[in-house]
């Protein structure tokens, strides 16, 4: 009878072990499609912030930051947290470059989203040309920054849905596997 009570015992245990690796597999799977789905709205968003900031340095002359302000009302998180606080760096550091601002701010936003660094790249190149006096200058570079992030998330969105199978195979194939080794 002890012997049957083990036995059982053990199986439980084995059962309950299986659904774990399985579980932290599938529970991979399902985190690392959210992140890229992530990305993928976030590029979005900073598409759409992009256009409001050319419109707003284009038709309202405003400063960048009263347009990095009044963008940051609409935008949501990691975004509006980021414009504010170049926007209030821009307005009390008289010592710093607009690039010091613009690069400290861009590493502030990388660390806060799921952007990746492909998708920061473009931002970085504003820089040099953000902040200048003449408008038309910021608004070729914003409309080239547009460009690349629309490419970079043009190609995210085609190949999001066969990411996100691969992923799930190879999750659960590595929970197959581990259970193999363990069992």
């Amino acid at each position: 009878m002890n012997g049957d009570v083990y036995y059982t015992m053990v199986l439980l245990f084995k059962s309950a072990g299986a659904a774990l690796i399985m579980g932290a597999a599938g529970y991979f799977a399902m985190n690392m499609s959210r992140t890229m789905e992530r990305r993928n709205l976030e590029l979005r968003k900073l598409y759409s912030i992009l256009l409001q900031l050319k419109s707003e340095i284009q038709y309202m002359y405003n400063p960048l930051p009263d347009c990095f302000r009044k963008i940051a009302v609409y935008a949501k998180e990691p975004f509006s947290a980021w414009l504010l606080t170049l926007s209030e760096r821009m307005e009390k550091n008289g010592d710093s470059s607009f690039g010091e601002i613009w690069q400290k701010g861009i590493a502030q936003l990388y660390d806060q989203s799921a952007l990746k660094t492909e998708d920061i790249e473009p931002l970085k190149e504003l820089s040099d040309k953000l902040g200048s006096m003449d408008v038309e200058i910021q608004v070729k570079a914003i409309d080239y920054t547009l460009l690349q992030i629309e490419r970079n998330r043009t190609i995210l969105q085609s190949e999001l849905s066969q990411k996100k199978k691969v992923i799930a195979t190879l999750s659960m194939f590595g929970g197959f596997m581990t259970l193999i080794l363990l069992l």
